[in-house]
């Protein structure tokens, strides 16, 4: 009898998120995975992680998003057939997004690994992070469990998830693979820095590569209100009742992530440790790190004057931005709307957006 060949690799893109950190330039019709915040390139961030992952697969990849958001999406990736866009009815965090593209997966290439990549990342170098992806990919292949990347931490960071890796269960080219031991969750400063001190953590970049089946059945076992409503929708997909079905489901199921919801409980976790740059494009302070400075520390785009300003960053359009005798500044300007906040302070501009919704100031949020 000929042999079968192994089911196909997929790639599941996540492209959800409000963007509510990058007001003014994200808005409610314009999150932060249709702005251009990766370096100086100015693709928008979906449409730079779609070409980046192009070699990884022969399959067009899924992109799960907002079905708000279908007519821009649609127009920014226009090569992807209808079937490859997973159009979530509203936002419920990355646990049912990841669960629809298992899903997805399950049913169109059977249980080949599917590798779960945010849209918000900042990767280098390019050829490394392909090796990386399709490591963690056949270690999925052949692992009873969920294979996640793990990278080498450059500084104490507190907004980002940490891994404390255990026993090397596996190596492979890309890097060695440990059992993960248990999740930390945004530390403190102080315990940020132990950690890293301890040298055998790592930061959790947020990619996950697993066979659909592994996956589901860990989402059954430990988040059943997630897993049961998505399962009755999904058996529908491909069929006219599909769309439907996954609203009724969307509106029943909680909202939560995928490292809360399976992540930190399941048992038969592992982390690829890869050596590449990584980092997560999730504020204007993490933008500011990749773009290049004039000699003064100035990251700057658009129409900008400056005189006498060190270390700050400014994104302008529809307008001039001046500056004089400042430093440590983000400055960014969309139309009318501008925004000034000190260096360091870019987790907190969601409390500028929080501030405008409670003053019934939406017309500025769209």
């Amino acid at each position: 009898m000929p042999t079968m060949a192994p089911a196909p690799t997929r790639i599941a893109i996540l492209a959800g998120g409000s963007g509510t950190r990058f007001w003014p330039a994200g808005t409610a019709t314009k999150p932060k995975q249709l702005l251009a915040l990766d370096g100086d390139d100015e693709r928008p961030l979906l449409r730079a992680t779609v070409d980046r992952l192009k070699p990884l697969s022969k399959l067009p990849p899924y992109i799960v998003a907002p079905k708000a958001l279908k007519r821009e999406l649609t127009k920014l990736l226009p090569e992807l057939p209808a079937e490859a866009f997973l159009w979530e009815p509203i936002p419920r965090n990355t646990c049912a997004a990841v669960a629809l593209a298992a899903h997805a997966a399950q049913a169109s290439s059977g249980d080949g690994p599917l590798v779960v990549i945010p849209a918000d990342q900042h990767v280098s170098p390019l050829k490394d992070y392909r090796a990386t992806l399709r490591a963690m990919a056949e270690r999925a292949r052949r692992f009873e469990g969920i294979v996640c990347l793990g990278l080498k931490p450059t500084h104490a960071a507190t907004g980002y998830g940490y891994l404390e890796l255990g026993k090397r269960t596996a190596k492979t080219a890309a890097g060695p693979v440990h059992h993960v031991r248990r999740y930390v969750e945004k530390p403190s400063r102080p315990r940020a820095g132990r950690m890293v001190k301890a040298g055998n953590f790592k930061w959790n970049g947020g990619t996950f590569a697993f066979r659909p089946s592994v996956f589901l059945h860990a989402l059954d076992q430990h988040q059943s209100d997630v897993a049961w409503p998505l399962a009755r929708a999904c058996s529908r997909i491909g069929t006219k009742g599909f769309a439907a079905s996954l609203s009724r489901a969307y509106k029943s199921v909680p909202s939560i992530s995928v490292d809360y919801a399976v992540m930190e409980k399941a048992r038969a976790v592992e982390a690829l440790a890869a050596g590449i740059q990584w980092d997560d494009l999730g504020s204007w302070d993490a933008v500011a790190r990749h773009r290049a400075a004039d000699d003064d520390g100035n990251r700057l785009r658009g129409d900008v004057t400056v005189v006498d300003a060190k270390d700050c960053l400014v994104d302008s359009e529809d307008g001039h931005v001046a500056l004089l005798g400042v430093k440590d500044l983000v400055v960014v300007r969309r139309g009318r709307n501008v925004l000034v906040a000190k260096r360091g302070r870019g987790e907190s501009v969601r409390d500028v957006v929080a501030r405008l919704e409670e003053e019934g100031r939406k017309d500025l949020l769209r």
